[in-house]
């Protein structure tokens, strides 16, 4: 039998967060002596093995390996019965839930090999969460259990992702918004993809169908429409790189919309708000200043009329109105408009219509008007600025933003 002291003391160790040198202060010897050990190049002498497993909280024989493998050879046979009863049509939840607790009281006596046979069970479980398991608070209890275990413990991250995924699949209703709050991250695993993902999982059309134009548009919000990605910086850019990317959003959106812009719409389509009013406000000023730049000037006063239009039709709306658009894509989601009082100026938020509230636009004066005040970055702008017509849209900017509609 193969001895694998080295790999159990490395995994206790890190499980009792300690470092080599902690432990070898210990136990009176250098930590060069600890790194031998794990590394497996030496066995720690005889003398130490008490003493090792005294720190540890294990016996001599879990220490070596000998108690380990016994174990194993238990909770491989015991995965194996339950990956049958899973496969299974029967769904005998009472046979289930009879060999998982088993795994568990297990893996109490199994201290190395715990996290990795208790992730198992959950993912095995929660994988094939069915109907007839929803029934069961037994099985779910003892799900809970092992999750927070191996969450509360020193488990890779990658183990502790897989145990929030699986559990979401597997918690109750009436728990399943405070699991998310505890345990959903800000990122892949943030609470509407875990909601996408248990919704998809137990086949509730509506759900995750609302769920995926929801997770589309926030892609969009952070990916395609990241306004960091197209500044003119320093004013060294390219004028004609910036007004082609600046047109191939445009006809994204418009795509996506299912729009076909006439003239006088460039921006806006066809003259209407929709939720991307943040969106189409920002490109339509980027345009009318590249247009201006590579000298289209009445394009860019073209440009400014559909732009400080749309403005105008959004600030007037009611407090409260919901706005939707006309892509297929999204045709369930609806943005809130929300108006508050910004330093004595009138700001819009775009607001997602549901009980997150999470915000897709926030526009107010200071950030409509900068790029036609700005000094430096907007330069692009300058072939128009003596215009009659430049200083008629600033004054129309600054109007737009009046109080009647503010909250707070």
């Amino acid at each position: 039998m193969k001895l694998n002291v080295g790999e159990n003391i490395r995994r206790l160790r890190r499980a009792a967060d300690m470092t080599q040198e902690q432990l070898a202060d210990k136990l009176g010897v250098a930590y060069q002596s600890v790194s031998r050990w794990e590394n497996q190049t030496t066995y720690p002498d005889i003398e130490f093995l008490p003493a090792l497993a005294g720190i540890f909280g294990v016996t001599v024989d879990e220490l070596l390996g000998c108690e380990e493998s016994r174990k194993k050879e238990v909770l491989d046979k015991l995965t194996e019965k339950l990956g049958a009863l899973l496969d299974s049509d029967s769904q005998d939840v009472e046979s289930i839930l009879s060999v998982a607790r088993e795994i568990r009281r297990e893996c109490v006596m199994a201290p190395v090999l715990r996290n990795e046979y208790l992730a198992d069970m959950v993912i095995g479980i929660g994988c094939n969460w069915c109907e007839a398991f929803e029934n069961s608070a037994a099985l779910l209890a003892e799900l809970r259990l092992a999750s927070e275990e191996i969450l509360s413990s020193n488990a890779p991250r990658g183990m502790k992702d897989n145990m929030i995924r699986y559990m979401a699949y597997a918690e109750d209703e009436a728990h399943i918004t405070a699991y998310l709050n505890q345990n959903a991250t800000k990122w892949d695993l943030n609470k509407n993809a875990l909601l996408y993902e248990r919704y998809l999982h137990r086949n509730c059309r509506d759900k995750y169908d609302f769920l995926r134009q929801k997770l589309l548009f926030t892609a969009l919000d952070e990916r395609v429409f990241d306004r960091r990605m197209w500044r003119i910086g320093d004013g060294h850019a390219d004028i004609y790189e910036c007004l082609h990317r600046n047109n191939m959003l445009l006809t994204f959106l418009h795509n996506l919309c299912y729009m076909t812009p006439d003239s006088l719409h460039p921006v806006t389509g066809d003259g209407s708000v929709d939720m991307f009013a943040n969106k189409r406000l920002d490109l339509g000023i980027r345009l009318a200043c590249f247009l201006s730049g590579t000298g289209d000037c009445e394009g860019a006063f073209v440009v400014l009329e559909d732009t400080v239009s749309l403005l105008e039709k959004l600030m007037v709306l009611e407090n409260g109105m919901k706005i939707g658009c006309t892509s297929p894509w999204l045709r369930d989601l609806r943005l809130k408009v929300k108006f508050i009082d910004n330093e004595g100026s009138q700001a819009v938020f775009l607001n997602d219509d549901t009980d997150d509230g999470d915000c897709y636009g926030y526009i107010d004066r200071k950030w409509v008007l900068y790029p036609f005040t700005a000094d430096h970055g907007w330069e692009w702008f300058d072939p128009i600025r003596s215009d009659p017509r430049f200083a008629a849209y600033v004054e129309r900017v600054n109007a737009a933003f009046a109080l009647e509609n503010a909250t707070e």
